[in-house]
């Protein structure tokens, strides 16, 4: 009778290190990698520089090596032309908002998920896709029409409360209240409304770009103004200003890991906005090659 549950305690011990080790080898199977995920976002001027400049733009994009690029003022652009110029930079998926107007638009390295387009109710409407796992509110708002921002908010809340990724990011004619001192001191031919901002950013939204350079306060105008827009430099000086945005959900915001805004000198050939570029650290699993004995 020892000798029989002698055994069976072997036999039970051999078959929960056979569990335990399966167990293990089943999590190693998937290695996980840690990765960068680059984001652009761009008001590119009446389709770059009223499509003047789109060669150039997209020659600029693509020394970027972005993973997702948003756009705003994609005039004269459609679903196939902004497929074609997204090639050009190495994407193979993109959607836009609408035909004729004001688009906004979206491009990717991976496939992209229309969750909506909306134009009703909004001065240029909005575009809501999700891509590398991220919802992605592509806004560009209208001064003074602040229920824009309510009604992105009202569509992002519930998908953070299950968990999901989430950026709003574009044009919001709007400034933001840490940019204040700069503001006063420089804009001084602008109006400051930080409604849009607070707005966003009562919700628990980080601003990425203040996040890893405070120091970056100005995305528009660019001396592309002069003259029709702005008189001269001097005058230029005094309505530069923050108003293009990126904002990640607060849980997300934590994987950040650079922001700021370009001032290269070729995009004041392009447009009238300077593009924000922010990074994420974003978590990849990998299936590894297994079995091979090494």
């Amino acid at each position: 009778m020892r000798e029989r549950t002698s055994r069976n305690n072997t036999v039970m011990i051999a078959v929960a290190w056979m569990v335990i080790a399966a167990s293990l080898l089943g999590c190693s199977a998937f290695a996980e990698e840690t990765e960068t995920l680059k984001v652009v976002n761009w008001n590119v001027l009446y389709g770059f520089n009223h499509q003047k400049s789109v060669k150039q733009g997209a020659n600029w994009i693509k020394k970027q090596a972005a993973d997702v690029v948003a756009l705003q003022e994609l005039n004269g652009h459609n679903q196939a032309r902004l497929e074609e110029v997204a090639a050009e930079w190495g994407h193979d998926h993109a959607a836009i908002l609408k035909k004729g107007g004001f688009p906004v638009g979206l491009t990717s390295s991976q496939p992209i998920e229309v969750i909506e387009r909306r134009v009703k109710g909004f001065h240029h409407g909005y575009l809501h896709c999700k891509t590398h796992g991220i919802h992605f509110f592509v806004v560009h708002f209208w001064p003074g029409k602040y229920q824009e921002a309510d009604w992105i908010l009202d569509k992002a809340a519930p998908l953070i409360e299950r968990g999901e990724k989430v950026i709003i990011l574009g044009d919001f004619n709007g400034n933001s209240r840490k940019d204040e001192d700069f503001l006063i001191a420089n804009a001084t031919l602008r109006k400051r409304d930080y409604t849009f901002v607070d707005k966003v950013e009562a919700k628990g939204f980080v601003d990425i770009v203040h996040k890893h350079d405070p120091k970056a306060k100005i995305s528009q105008p660019s001396s592309i103004t002069i003259p029709r827009w702005t008189k001269d430099l001097e005058e230029l000086k005094l309505k530069r200003y923050r108003i293009d945005f990126v904002f990640a959900d607060r849980t997300f915001a934590k994987n950040s890991h650079s922001g700021t805004i370009s001032l290269a000198k070729e995009i004041e050939t392009i447009s009238d906005h300077y593009p924000v570029i922010v990074e994420f650290k974003v978590t990849k699993h990998k299936k590894p090659n297994i079995g091979d004995g090494k």
